[in-house]
């Protein structure tokens, strides 16, 4: 799991495309921009089935 915050973080360009806003990428396959409690909890169910 990594976060990467818009503006201070740029590696994630080469894999992911310009974003304007944070977000999170679970197991470099999923890419979550909805920071909220319940989405990331969702997302990390569905990584966690797989």
């Amino acid at each position: 799991m990594k976060i990467y915050r818009a503006g201070q973080d740029f590696d994630y360009i080469k894999k992911y495309g310009a974003v304007t806003k944070s977000m999170l990428v679970i197991n470099e396959k999923k890419a979550v921009t909805k920071l909220t409690k319940p989405a990331v909890r969702k997302a990390f169910e569905e990584a966690l089935k797989i």
